[in-house]
């Protein structure tokens, strides 16, 4: 399978990356910086994730794309300074999904956050509370934009939630749809069930909260 990732240098994209070269998939990925590129195997295209004609050199051939971005912060803490814009996921996903569907690539999967748009009174009230009055609200609002234009797409998406992400070596993982579990799942866990997911065709157009 030929597979593009967007946000393949992020902790979770650079697993699924890494996963998904090791399965004797083709990957490639359009990275806003070159040096942050480690893994041999994947094709590093260094450019704007908001570059149309660069999204259209690359679509060719491709059976389906991972969008694994997110707004960063200096630090995981949730109070440390953004350092990316705030709109660079759904603005990332707005240019993407034109492309694809120009290209007759139908298979998109993004990965969002378990209390993300209609999960959102499903969370803790404590987890609420630190969400909504830190900078990782910031992301949520940015994944919710990008959840409503997927889920307005016609391409068969998945939205991946996953619950407090770990960076534990273990890839094992609970998929439900609906309501977030609580705990956590490792960044591996993630990849893993992305990598199957593909493999499978299972969960078109639904969301998918991911736990241990």
């Amino acid at each position: 399978m030929k597979i593009l990732i967007l946000g393949a240098t992020g902790r979770t994209g650079k697993q699924f990356a890494q996963l998904a070269a090791a399965s004797n998939h083709q990957v490639s990925a359009i990275v806003r910086n070159k040096g942050k590129a480690s893994l041999a195997d994947v094709n590093y295209v260094e450019g704007s994730l908001a570059d149309e004609t660069l999204l259209n050199e690359l679509m060719t051939g491709i059976d389906a794309v991972v969008v694994a971005l997110n707004i960063n912060r200096t630090s995981d803490n949730p109070f440390a300074k953004i350092v990316s814009p705030l709109t660079l996921i759904s603005d990332s996903v707005k240019t993407l999904i034109p492309v694809m569907e120009q290209h007759g690539v139908k298979r998109l999967i993004t990965v969002s956050a378990s209390g993300v748009g209609d999960s959102w009174n499903n969370m803790p009230l404590v987890a609420r509370l630190l969400i909504r009055n830190s900078n990782i609200w910031r992301a949520y609002e940015d994944h919710d934009r990008q959840e409503q234009v997927v889920r307005h797409s016609q391409l068969d998406w998945t939205i991946v939630r996953p619950v407090m992400l770990t960076e534990k070596d273990q890839d094992t993982y609970t998929a439900v749809i609906g309501n977030p579990r609580g705990g956590s799942i490792s960044r591996k866990g993630v990849a893993k069930f992305i990598l199957d997911t593909l493999g499978s065709g299972k969960y078109i157009r639904e969301c998918v909260t991911l736990s241990r």
